[in-house]
């Protein structure tokens, strides 16, 4: 049962909040609107903004449920347009809304990578394009654009995926200084994994590629949630949560070639059957039982190594706080 509890920095904002039809946006649809906000509900699904709306209203918040199809540019107009007729203003937008399919590249069909990119990275921008005018005329304004752990490290299946997140990182990190003279705040949101969502489950199920994700260092979408909270009322940069992830990005900076082995050991081991029907060259063989194609090996001390600068890495790690990022 939803209990609001208004706070002073949320209360009586304007939220819009795409993918809120369920997982982290239903969450921060949930989180605004128990924090005092005005949320507007944007997502595919209408029953699912529906419900979602007559609960936030049946607890004594507002809101606001305009289905919308982030591919199709017509019906992102009717949100913005929707949402200054009803509330004439919009002072936060929180773009969770994304498509995933974790896969290898050749096994996507053309409509699925077309979509990841369309959803992920043009619809996003494309919303933000059409709210930045209004932000422009209030003279404020606060975007909160969904990443991920992935914009950092791109690992196979995810590697499509990922992509779509390192663009994401740049367009937050150059809006954030295009806008700055308008008082619009632009702030990006990393989460590692983030269990019991429908995205994920779609993302793998779509994929044909079974895998076990490493248990450490997931968070709750609520977490998330409270995180994006959080974030409108003390702004930041950016907002990583599960930092038991920053080991391998640490590894991933400054010995990348340690994951290449990684990768192309459990990349050659799931792909078994297709390089025993496609071998590789006679010259890559030689060179590989000569040393001299490390990428393609995964010598027994890299384990070890492992080990070692994951041990030193949260050593260091322990000391930083649990949400990193500086003011704006």
């Amino acid at each position: 049962m939803m209990k609001l509890r208004p706070r002073p920095a949320i209360a009586g904002k304007v939220v819009m909040v795409t993918g809120a039809s369920s997982g982290i946006g239903a969450a921060a649809a949930r989180a605004f609107a128990c924090a005092g906000a005005r949320v507007v509900l944007a997502a595919r699904r209408a029953h699912r903004l529906e419900r979602l709306a007559h609960e936030i209203t049946r607890a004594g918040g507002e809101a606001l449920a305009i289905p919308t199809d982030l591919e199709d540019r017509g019906q992102i107009e009717r949100l913005v347009a929707r949402t200054l007729e009803h509330f004439g203003r919009i002072d936060v937008l929180a773009n969770i809304a994304g498509w995933g399919k974790y896969d290898w590249i050749e096994e996507f069909t053309a409509d699925e990578l077309r979509r990841q990119y369309a959803v992920n990275v043009i619809g996003l921008a494309e919303l933000t394009r059409q709210v930045v005018p209004a932000m422009q005329r209030q003279r404020s304004g606060h975007i909160l654009n969904m990443s991920s752990y992935a914009s950092r490290i791109s690992l196979p299946p995810l590697t499509v995926y990922a992509s779509t997140k390192y663009a994401i990182e740049g367009l937050s990190d150059g809006l954030r200084r295009e806008l700055a003279p308008w008082g619009i705040r632009v702030s990006r949101v990393h989460p590692s994994a983030v269990p019991g969502t429908e995205f994920n489950r779609r993302a793998a199920n779509r994929g044909g590629i079974h895998y076990r994700s490493v248990a450490i260092g997931r968070v709750s979408k609520e977490r998330v949630a409270n995180g994006l909270v959080r974030l409108v009322e003390r702004p930041r940069r950016e907002l990583f949560l599960g930092r038991l992830y920053d080991v391998a990005v640490v590894v991933n900076r400054y010995l990348p070639a340690l994951l290449d082995w990684g990768s192309a050991w459990w990349v050659r081991r799931k792909r078994r059957q297709a390089l025993a029907q496609n071998p590789p060259p006679a010259a890559l063989l030689e060179a590989q039982s000569r040393g001299r194609s490390p990428s393609l090996a995964f010598p027994a001390a890299i384990p070890a190594v492992g080990l070692v600068l994951s041990a030193v890495a949260l050593v260091g790690l322990a000391s930083l706080r649990s949400d990193r990022g500086r003011r704006l």
